[in-house]
C-alpha cells in the first residue's frame, strides 16, 4: 500500500504549492452585464438498489432520510446486476412443456426497494432503470446459477452478448409486463395467468439498459434495435412515459451520433433523452495528487461533453441530456477497501468539489440534469462513490455539497461571465430571479486560499469543508474577501 500521510503541511513543499505572492493576489472578476446562459440544469443524484437499503438493514432509515434531503427532479433509480435477486423480478425462466406451464415472477424485493425510493423522493420526477435483464434471456454455454442470498454481491451475473430470441419479443414483453405491474395494477404472464399488484404509479421516465457499451458488450446497432422494441412495448402500457437512451460508460461520440440518427430507428421511435457517465479514477498516490488528477480528468470529460453536445444539437436538438452518474473513486477504496485503510475526510470534500465544479461547467454548457453518483455504497460495492457513510447511512460531504448547490441555485439563474485563476480554484457568479447575486467557489488545492471577491462587500458564505464533513455547512460573513479552506466548496450570497 502506498503511504498517504502527506497532507496539508507536507503539501506546502510539493510541486503543487503556490508562492505566497501568487496566493495573496487571488481574485474573482465578474462581468454582471454578460450572461453566459440562463440555467436549465437540475442538480440531482442516482440511487442504486443494494442490501443496505433493505428493510432489515440497520442503516436503511438514515439512508432513506439522506435520500429525501436531496431528492430532486430526474432522480435516477437503478436495480443493478450485482444483486440479481433484488434487480430481476423474473430471475428464473418460465417452464413450458406439453403438459405444464408456470412462471417465477417475484416482486418481493423489487417492490420494497422501489416503493421506499419513491416514498422518499416525493413531488419530483424519476428516471427508473431496471437495467438488468434476466440472464436466461441471453445465449450462454450453460445456465448461470445466481446466489440465493440477496446480500451476496455477484459480479458474474450479466452473461452473454446475444439474446436467445432474435425477434426481441421476449425482452420487450418482459419490460412491458414489468411496467404493467407498476402502472396498470398487474399483468398477464407467459402462461396466461394474471398477477395483480394493485400499483398504479406514474413513471415519468424510463431508461433503457445501463452502460450497454460494457454490460453484455452490445453493439450500437443491436442497442438501437433493443431500444426500439422495448420503448414500443412500454408505450403500449404506459403511453405518457418518456425514454432515456444510451447510459454510456464512455463518452463515445460515434455511438451518440448513431443513436440520435432517426434513420437508425423504426419510424416514430421517441428520442427524448440521452445519458452518459463519468468517474474520475486517479491512481494510488497522495490526497493532493488524487484531487489534482481528478480535476484534470474532469476537464478532459468536459471536452468530451462539448463534442457530444455539438453532435446532439446538429442531429437531434430536441433530445435532452442527463449526465446521471458523476463521481470519483479513491484508489484504495474503489470497489473494496484495502485492509487497515480508512477513506480520508479530505476525500469526501474534494470529491464533492469535483461534483460542484462539473455542475457549474455543465450548467454553462446547457446540460439538463447532472446526477451525482451514488446514494449508497459500501465495501464490495464502490464505498468511495457513496454519498452516505456505509456504517451509519448519514451524509458525507459529497451529499452536503449536492444539497448546498440545490439550496443555492435554480433553473432560470443567470450565469455570468466570471474570471479567476482556474488552476487554483473555480468561480462562477450567478444572479437569481429575484436579483440576488451569488458566487460558487471550489478550492482545487490542499491549502487555504485567500480570495478577493470585491463584488461582495456585504455577504454571507455557506461553506462545506473538512471541518463540517458530513454535517450541514457552516456560514461566515464576507466583506470583500474570503478565506477558502482546502478543498472547500462555498456559495457566497449577497446580504
Amino acid at each position: 500500500m502506498v503511504s498517504r500521510v502527506l497532507r496539508a503541511t507536507a503539501f506546502a513543499a510539493s510541486c503543487f504549492a503556490l508562492p505566497a505572492s501568487d496566493a495573496s493576489d487571488l481574485k474573482v472578476d465578474i462581468d454582471w452585464n454578460t450572461v453566459l446562459i440562463e440555467s436549465k440544469t437540475t442538480a440531482t443524484l442516482q440511487s442504486v438498489a443494494n442490501p443496505p437499503l433493505l428493510s432489515n438493514s440497520s442503516t436503511r432509515e438514515n439512508a432513506l432520510g439522506s435520500l429525501k434531503s436531496v431528492a430532486a427532479d430526474y432522480v435516477r433509480y437503478v436495480p443493478w446486476f450485482p444483486y440479481p435477486r433484488l434487480s430481476v423480478p423474473e430471475i428464473d425462466p418460465p417452464v413450458k412443456n406439453e403438459t405444464h406451464c408456470s412462471t417465477n415472477w417475484d416482486f418481493t424485493y423489487a417492490d420494497q426497494l422501489l416503493l421506499d425510493f419513491l416514498a422518499n423522493t416525493p413531488n419530483v420526477s424519476h428516471i427508473i432503470n431496471f437495467s438488468t435483464t434476466p440472464d436466461w434471456m441471453w445465449v450462454t454455454d450453460t445456465p448461470y446459477e445466481y446466489p440465493e442470498d440477496v446480500n451476496t454481491i455477484d459480479w458474474n451475473y450479466n452473461n452473454g452478448t446475444q439474446l436467445r430470441d432474435p425477434s426481441l419479443k421476449e425482452i420487450s414483453d418482459y419490460y412491458a409486463r414489468l411496467l404493467s405491474w407498476y402502472v396498470q395494477g398487474g399483468f398477464t404472464d407467459e402462461c396466461g395467468v394474471y398477477h395483480k399488484s394493485g400499483h398504479h404509479l406514474d413513471i415519468e421516465y424510463w431508461e433503457i439498459l445501463n452502460e450497454s457499451d460494457s454490460e453484455h458488450t452490445i453493439s450500437p446497432e443491436f442497442y438501437n434495435q433493443i431500444y426500439d422494441a422495448v420503448t414500443a412495448a412500454i408505450h403500449k402500457v404506459s403511453p405518457k412515459t418518456q425514454f432515456v437512451g444510451l447510459a454510456l460508460a464512455t463518452r463515445n461520440v460515434t455511438r451518440v451520433k448513431d443513436f440520435l440518427d432517426p434513420t437508425n430507428h423504426k419510424p416514430g421511435t421517441p428520442l427524448d433523452w440521452i445519458s452518459y457517465h463519468f468517474y474520475a479514477t486517479p491512481d494510488n498516490s497522495t490526497t493532493q495528487n488524487e484531487a489534482a488528477q481528478s480535476f484534470q480528468m474532469a476537464d478532459t470529460f468536459l471536452g468530451e461533453v462539448a463534442e457530444i453536445e455539438a453532435a446532439r444539437k446538429a442531429i437531434s436538438p430536441s433530445t435532452r441530456t442527463t449526465i446521471n452518474e458523476l463521481g470519483t473513486m479513491d484508489p484504495l477504496g474503489s470497489t473494496l477497501i484495502y485492509d487497515n485503510y480508512t477513506i480520508p475526510d479530505e476525500y469526501w470534500v474534494w470529491s464533492g468539489g469535483i461534483y460542484a465544479y462539473l455542475f457549474s461547467k455543465l450548467a454553462v454548457a446547457g446540460i439538463d440534469a447532472v446526477g451525482e453518483s451514488q446514494l449508497s455504497g459500501y465495501p464490495g460495492q464502490y464505498p468511495s462513490v457513496s454519498m452516505i457513510y456505509y456504517q451509519t447511512g448519514l451524509p458525507t460531504a459529497r451529499l452536503r455539497v449536492l444539497q448546498l448547490i440545490q439550496n443555492s441555485t435554480s433553473i432560470g439563474d443567470k450565469l455570468l461571465q466570471t474570471t479567476s485563476d482556474e488552476t487554483q480554484f473555480h468561480a462562477q457568479a450567478l444572479e437569481a430571479a429575484d436579483g440576488t447575486k451569488k458566487l460558487l467557489l471550489v478550492n482545487k488545492l490542499d491549502q487555504n486560499l485567500s480570495i478577493k471577491v470585491t463584488d461582495f462587500q456585504k455577504a454571507t458564505a455557506e461553506i462545506v469543508d473538512v471541518s463540517t464533513g458530513g454535517n450541514p455547512w457552516r456560514t461566515e460573513d464576507v466583506n470583500g474577501s474570503i478565506e477558502l479552506p482546502a478543498y472547500a466548496v462555498a456559495i457566497v450570497i449577497e446580504s
